[in-house]
């Protein structure tokens, strides 16, 4: 029923009595996405110039900043223009919040309060801005649409650990029941470090009666409970419509591991607490995600934060166009990607080809590379042939001249595999390198619950490229 009814009436009606705009916004986004990659520029570079005005005039920290920079929101004539802008760091906002980094022409019940998780070592508070819900709610239902899902499929969450989940601020009772009853929204949340294939099929029994629902969360601990499927050799109680996997790296073992223990697609998401959806994986073509232009201005940056060329990888560096309490522009979101191609589906958004992992997750060679966890994965996977042996890893660097690999290993391995990781891994990181595997039945995951595929102990510098292979 509330697949036919919430978007015929109820959204329509949300419109017209309640001032709603999430609608509009979807199909904004529904007609904004087959445009030429040339008038999808032309928009961004319109909201952005409103933007750069705005904060300009009422923003201490970007008034002072286009000052120093020597430049006025007329100067930026094309998108290319925000390279001679100073990036902005979570640091450079700390340090002036909240007057310098709020707009002071905007009512404080505009401001609503967030806090990000701490995951790249630099917990950060900020505002998200209460006008801009409906804008949110519109790019969260248009990725749904691009997942096959909507918002009345049952969802079965797997994300925060226990301690969140347990500790977190509550959604009123009243608010629950009545998205519920209107949108036909049912939800399930499981902590990602206490999930079972008990308490999954669970609770697949109790919110998905009719067979269709889907999962998001930590691509990790989804994968973990994929691989716990496979080995009871029990189907899972009705496969998923797809799996939605956001805030840690996508491997391709874990990748691999969701198809086969779900028996269904799985989508990247590519959002963060400061800066929501900026991207995700395309609905015809799984090897790219499209960047989500209507809300965001996702640039790929060099060390001298001019824009990579496709194929290229650096820093992401955002400014989000929706948000005017606490605007965040040409701002480093602490991630790496890869710049994508032209997609062959017809979509005129900008691509990335690879989401590379945080700024953080680099290992530094003696010779002077580094090297992130999606180069990491990709060399594990396809050439040392991982995925068949090992169920999850990580690599721990100590010192420069020393690092641990942590595998979670399958049936199929022995220890002849383990010597030849160690040996394909120690000619990547060249010699000077002392490389020891370790076997463990579990990797743990850091205070917010998601798993880091590289960890290490050295001090990373803000810019870190990976090697091209």
């Amino acid at each position: 029923m509330h697949r036919w009814l919430v978007p015929r009436v109820v959204w329509p009606l949300a419109e017209r009595v309640g001032g709603r705009r999430m609608l509009t916004e979807l199909r904004r986004l529904r007609e904004l996405q087959w445009r030429h990659p040339e008038e999808i520029e032309r928009r961004t570079l319109l909201q952005l110039r409103a933007l750069l005005t705005h904060a300009g005039r009422h923003v201490p920290y970007y008034r002072a900043l286009f000052a120093r920079a020597g430049m006025t929101p007329d100067d930026v004539r094309d998108l290319s223009a925000l390279a001679r802008l100073p990036i902005t760091s979570k640091a450079d906002l700390r340090a002036v919040f909240p007057d310098g980094a709020l707009a002071d022409n905007l009512p404080a019940r505009r401001r609503q309060p967030m806090l990000t998780s701490g995951s790249t070592g630099l917990p950060f508070t900020f505002f998200w801005d209460r006008e801009a819900s409906d804008v949110l709610l519109g790019t969260y239902l248009f990725a749904l649409e691009w997942a096959r899902v909507g918002i009345w499929d049952p969802r079965l969450t797997i994300a925060v650990p226990a301690y969140f989940a347990t500790n977190a601020v509550a959604e009123s009772a009243l608010r629950r029941v009545g998205r519920r009853v209107i949108l036909g929204e049912r939800g399930l949340n499981l902590a990602s470090d206490r999930v079972t294939t008990e308490t999954f099929r669970q609770a697949v029994e109790h919110i998905a009666r009719r067979g269709r629902y889907f999962i998001r969360g930590y691509p990790a601990a989804i994968a973990r409970l994929a691989r716990q499927l496979l080995e009871e050799r029990v189907p899972a109680p009705g496969a998923p419509a797809v799996v939605m996997t956001y805030s840690e790296t996508l491997t391709q073992a874990d990748a691999t591991s969701i198809r086969e223990g779900f028996g269904c697609e799985v989508v990247n998401y590519y959002a963060s607490w400061d800066v929501p959806q900026m991207a995700q994986t395309c609905p015809d073509n799984r090897d790219v995600l499209h960047v989500n232009s209507g809300r965001v201005l996702l640039r790929v940056v060099r060390a001298d934060g001019s824009t990579a060329a496709p194929g290229e990888s650096g820093r992401v560096v955002v400014t989000d166009l929706a948000n005017q309490v606490m605007p965040l522009i040409n701002y480093a979101i602490g991630d790496h990607a890869v710049v994508g191609t032209e997609c062959p589906c017809g979509r005129g958004l900008p691509t990335l080809a690879s989401i590379e992992g945080r700024d953080t997750e680099v290992i530094s060679t003696p010779d002077g590379r580094r090297i992130n966890a999606t180069f990491l994965g990709h060399f594990l996977a396809f050439v040392v042939g991982v995925i068949p042996y090992v169920w999850e890893y990580q690599l721990a660097q100590t010192t420069v001249s020393s690092v641990t690999l942590r595998v979670v290993p399958t049936p199929r391995f022995t220890a002849e595999y383990g010597k030849k990781l160690a040996t394909e891994l120690g000619a990547l990181l060249g010699p000077g390198v002392a490389v020891e595997v370790e076997v463990v039945a579990r990797i743990p995951v850091e205070s917010s619950g998601k798993r880091l595929i590289i960890k290490s102990a050295l001090s990373s510098p803000a810019v870190a490229h990976p090697p091209r292979g």
